[in-house]
């Protein structure tokens, strides 16, 4: 599909989508987002519980613990179907003729963006089958199964280097409030300030919950994490005397960044 410019230049560009139904598809996807953050909150909260009352929770993986639980399943396939769709329209977006202008950097985020939406509903789905029909089958995890290659535990090495990075890119836009660009703020002062509270947190808690699986993908490198790869080593971390403190800690500050999210679905610069 193509256009032309005032002086007769034809020049590619995307598919055309009414401004409005551009406007509602966006917001109900940070809508959508914000949900699915408040789900992973939860899951986060439940892990301690959930690796107790499993036998052998270590082998067979926090995550899949939670699945096996009733309720469980359906938290996971639940986000899984809603990352699926974030992610197919995240792949999409860079393409629509409105965003036929963006710089390649940022074409290729949104682009990235959309793969790992769609990786982290693959995933999802992956647990949430093999977690509630039979938990205590070989889970062959990813990180299990990569860290088994020749170069494994380099691939896993940049995966949680990349982790790490963007837990500090959160960090950094939280502490600095560089999330005010992203945003319109009330124009009342009563909802300035906790509208400027509540951003903070909610990227601060974004990068604990990144750092803390950064960390862990970095031990599955070098650690022998057994055939639940890092999600047995998280299942270790929510059985040490810290772990069930420092999981509270991720699941409110995943909790925080999904009401923020779901906040910023109206006050979004579009």
């Amino acid at each position: 599909m193509t256009s032309r410019t005032e002086g007769g230049v034809v020049r590619p560009h995307g598919v055309a989508i009414p401004t409005r139904t551009y406007r509602v598809v966006t917001r109900t996807g940070l809508a959508v987002n914000g949900v699915l953050h408040v789900l992973l909150g939860v899951i986060a909260l439940s892990i301690p519980i959930a690796v107790l009352i499993t036998p052998d929770s270590e082998r067979v993986g926090a995550l899949r613990a939670v699945a096996a639980n009733p309720g469980g399943a359906v938290l996971f396939w639940v986000i899984a179907i809603g990352y699926v769709i974030l992610g197919a329209w995240m792949l999409a977006a860079p393409f629509l003729e409105r965003h036929r202008d963006l710089p390649p950097r940022d074409r290729a985020v949104r682009i990235g963006r959309g793969v790992a939406y769609l990786l982290l509903g693959v995933s999802s789905g992956s647990i949430a089958a093999t977690g509630r029909s039979n938990p205590q089958e070989e889970p062959g995890a990813l990180a299990a199964s990569v860290v088994q290659l020749p170069l494994g535990p380099v691939v896993l090495i940049i995966i949680a280097l990349l982790t790490l990075t963007v837990a500090t890119y959160f960090g950094l836009k939280g502490w600095r409030r560089g999330f005010l660009d992203d945003i319109r703020l009330p124009a009342k002062s009563s909802g300035r300030r906790p509208m400027l509270l509540a951003g903070r947190v909610a990227y601060l808690g974004k990068a604990v919950a990144l750092g803390v699986l950064g960390v862990l993908t970095l031990g599955a490198a070098f650690v022998p994490a057994g055939p639940a790869g890092v999600d047995g080593l998280l299942a270790a971390l929510a059985l040490s005397p810290a772990g069930p403190l420092l999981l509270a800690v991720v699941g409110l500050g995943l909790i925080a960044h999904g009401f923020y999210t779901a906040a910023r679905a109206r006050l979004a610069r579009l």
